[in-house]
């Protein structure tokens, strides 16, 4: 059985806003506020995975890592706020996210801004 990671051992918040479609007025986006997270801010270098960006398939450099639910699964080119409130909020793009589904270790997402 699969064991997911807790709610409880996400310390921080924040803000998701996935791009939900396109149309004849341009993009529309939703977002989910306030969702349980574990923010890291540090820069690393990691592969462009936005398919619409000048850089998709090079490397560029991570401002932050980010630990989501699984509920809360984030594709690239979605916006996610940190610290929101604070001297330090900031919105990015998701450069690249990443599903790390275990058996018998806390499964969870993986975001990199």
């Amino acid at each position: 059985m699969a064991r997911r990671l807790r709610e409880k051992h996400l310390p921080h918040r924040v803000d998701i806003t996935r791009l939900t479609g396109e149309g004849a007025e341009g993009e529309t986006w939703a977002t989910t506020p306030n969702r349980p997270a574990y923010v890291e801010q540090k820069s690393r270098l990691v592969v462009d995975r936005r398919s619409t960006s000048p850089t998709a398939g090079q490397e560029v450099t991570s401002t932050a890592f980010v630990v989501l639910l699984i509920a809360d699964d984030t594709l690239p080119r979605s916006r996610v706020t940190v610290w929101a409130g604070t001297p330090r909020e900031t919105t990015s793009e998701v450069i690249d996210s990443a599903l790390f589904d275990y058996n018998g270790a806390p499964s969870h997402i993986e975001l990199y801004l």
